[in-house]
């Protein structure tokens, strides 16, 4: 089969390779798709403290098995153990055994690959192979909007409009919430414009007196951290969802913040199973708004090509389709 591998950084090498055999609890998916998101870019770029080279990457994927013919599945990226307390009480996202495709084994950035069993979730029917592929970013998505507790009538601020902004949107809306969202990229705002007036989603830039229940960075930007406090109401949540690239300029202030006004802090990593499943009956409600996401379809053999585009943020997925 072909795979694309990483060797090492900012090398990427087409390989012809024997697929593995699969083990007692494991099966060979075909792949039909595979999304490449930032962390991707990043991995190709600089490396990452669970990769291992040389690494297949990809983790948002979908496929066929041979037993189950005309059904996708997509393939959650955990493998968890089980049986550690994380697991038992439902946090499987947080197991410190947690293995994921794509970093500790190799991903969808190849024809086939080796998934857990108990990773494939089926795809409804109606949604297509490179929208389900999205479904672990919708899903982290979801995850961030269970640990937020938002609620109907919530107002939601969401900093970030690129496709984990937009699925933090989807989940949110879902849960009955009123969305408002910040980015200064006006083209990237421009191209969801259709999207935000069916749903209506603000896109203003929030001045200094309006406030949230909830908010979101759906960026590493810090800014973001202090600004986001700033436009909580007392009481509200600030979910940190996407990593920090920096340290915010005043943690001061934001610490004074959350006592005098009782805000809450609160973090969100990674999807569990149920999230995924959640994710692909959000798209089979949804899925027809957001044909958007998808950039481009591309070829195995395009994937190091576009990776300088990707690690730039300023588009939506760049999917990897069976040729």
């Amino acid at each position: 089969m072909k795979a694309l591998v990483l060797t090492g950084r900012e090398r990427f090498e087409l390989a012809e390779r024997e697929l593995a055999v699969p083990g007692e609890h494991e099966v060979a998916v075909r792949v039909a798709a595979a999304a490449i998101c930032r962390t991707d870019a990043k991995m190709w770029r600089s490396g990452h403290r669970d990769l291992v080279m040389p690494r297949v990457l990809g983790h948002e994927v979908c496929g066929t098995i041979d037993e189950a013919p005309g059904r996708l599945f997509a393939v959650w990226p955990g493998s968890a153990c089980g049986s550690c307390s994380a697991c038992r009480s439902g946090r499987e996202n947080l197991c410190p055994e947690m293995r994921i495709t794509g970093f500790h084994r190799d991903g969808g950035f190849a024809e086939r690959l080796i998934a857990p069993r108990s990773s494939l979730v089926e795809v409804p029917k109606g949604v297509g192979a490179t929208l389900a592929a999205l479904a672990e970013p919708l899903a982290c998505a979801i995850h961030g909007i269970k640990q937020s507790c938002a609620r109907r009538a919530d107002r939601v601020l969401i900093y970030g409009a690129g496709t984990l902004g937009i699925l933090l949107a989807v989940a949110a809306i879902n849960r009955g919430a009123s969305v408002t969202m910040s980015d200064p990229d006006e083209a990237k705002l421009a191209r969801s414009a259709g999207f935000r007036s069916r749903y209506a989603i603000d896109a203003t830039t929030p001045d200094s007196r309006d406030r949230f229940d909830i908010v979101f960075n759906a960026t590493s930007s810090a800014e973001t951290l202090e600004s986001g406090i700033r436009h909580l109401a007392p009481g509200g949540r600030f979910c940190l969802f996407s990593g920090l690239g920096s340290v915010p300029e005043s943690p001061t202030t934001i610490f004074s913040e959350l006592h005098y006004r009782e805000l809450e802090l609160v973090g969100s990593y990674g999807c569990t199973r149920q999230d995924m499943r959640d994710a692909l009956s959000l798209f089979a409600r949804y899925g027809h708004d957001l044909g958007f996401l998808l950039e481009r379809t591309i070829r195995l053999d395009e994937a190091p090509a576009v990776m300088e585009t990707v690690l730039a943020g300023t588009g939506f997925r760049q999917v990897i389709v069976e040729s």
